[in-house]
């Protein structure tokens, strides 16, 4: 059991707890190190960068992961998203407190969208750091899983959407009290597109706190079904796409299917993890051309089935690490658009 000096914070810390930390700079890193050994951690893993991280996280199955924002090669965000949606990742509910500078209320949002628990602002003190293990080992949030988002819960609405922007609908989210006996572990199929996991009961069959979830073999069921579930969604991503491009095949109104296009790619455009930006994209340049179309002119169409080739092969590419080809993918389809539409601006 953890006293700090001040008394105000207590956290129970199990003796056996492994932490890995991932900072480019050696000097945090010492910093973190002996701050967590202060704490009662003794087992902790270091790693100069997230890419290296997540090798360790696959290698050792840490129960927590300290990681700063800014690294080399693999970013803080990039490794969250990893930890939380990677096939190999061994616990996808492992809690992720993130070192960061930022105060930018959007850059806090991106970092909560990516899956992060906690934030632990630069300089770190031991106060800060006891204050924000406790929170994410032992209040511990249930876990939202959507199409658009893996991660813990945060409630976060956005006006006028009817979602969160977690991707979550208003009215199925509840609150924290009555999540933990309303809400069954493993029951994914409550409804159709959103699903709330609870960690604390796979945390205390391996006689873990609310927060640490070590992967056993209940976790690992549960996981399996969470990845398995992630692929239908993203099944029905792909199936709504097919009757786009059906809509495409037999219909002349290329604006009017430019437009069935656009409400198709509003549902799929964060679906597809790292390559969210290129979706992005893709659904700006339906956008910019959705005006320009020219029923007489067959080069509109076949535009519009460009876009229809390139969203699929976007979802093709969504397990993959390296972007380069989802990039070059996205950029052909950029440079076709400016060649039939020369006046549209890019990205």
């Amino acid at each position: 059991m953890l006293m700090p000096r001040d008394g105000a914070v207590s956290i129970d810390i199990p003796d056996d707890v492994r932490v890995v930390v991932a900072e480019d700079d050696r000097g945090t890193r010492l910093v973190l190190r002996g701050l967590l050994r202060s704490l009662g951690i003794s087992e902790i893993i270091e790693c100069a960068n997230g890419a290296e991280a997540f090798v360790q996280v696959q290698r050792s199955a840490p129960d927590l992961l300290i990681s700063d924002w800014e690294m080399p090669e693999v970013s803080g965000l990039a490794l969250t998203r990893l930890i939380r949606n990677h096939p190999d990742s061994p616990n996808p509910l492992m809690p992720v407190i993130m070192l960061t500078s930022h105060s930018n209320q959007s850059l806090v949002a991106r970092a909560r969208d990516a899956g992060v628990t906690a934030f632990l602002a630069k300089p770190v003190s031991r106060k800060a750091l006891a204050a924000r293990l406790e929170a994410s080992i032992q209040r511990t949030r249930c876990y939202v899983l959507t199409r658009r988002f893996f991660g813990p819960d945060r409630r976060r609405a956005q006006q006028g959407k009817g979602v969160s922007m977690a991707g979550v609908p208003h009215g199925y989210v509840p609150k924290e009290a009555e999540a933990r006996g309303a809400v069954p572990t493993e029951d994914l199929d409550a409804v159709a597109d959103a699903f709330m996991i609870d960690p604390a009961p796979l945390a205390a069959a391996s006689g873990m706190p609310p927060g640490l979830v070590r992967p056993s073999h209940a976790s690992k069921r549960l996981f399996s079904r969470v990845r398995l579930k992630r692929v239908e969604l993203v099944s029905a991503d792909r199936a709504r796409l097919e009757m786009a491009r059906e809509g495409l095949l037999i219909s002349s109104n290329p604006e009017r299917l430019a437009t069935l296009l656009i409400d198709t790619m509003d549902g799929i455009r964060q679906s597809v993890g790292l390559s969210q930006p290129l979706i992005q994209r893709t659904w700006a340049s339906l956008a910019s051309i959705r005006d320009r179309m020219n029923g007489t002119d067959t080069r509109s169409i076949d535009i519009l089935h460009l876009h229809a080739r390139t969203i699929e092969r976007l979802l093709d590419l969504s397990g993959e690490h390296d972007r380069r080809i989802a990039e070059t993918t996205v950029a052909e389809l950029e440079a076709a658009v400016a060649k039939v539409f020369p006046d549209v601006r890019r990205g």
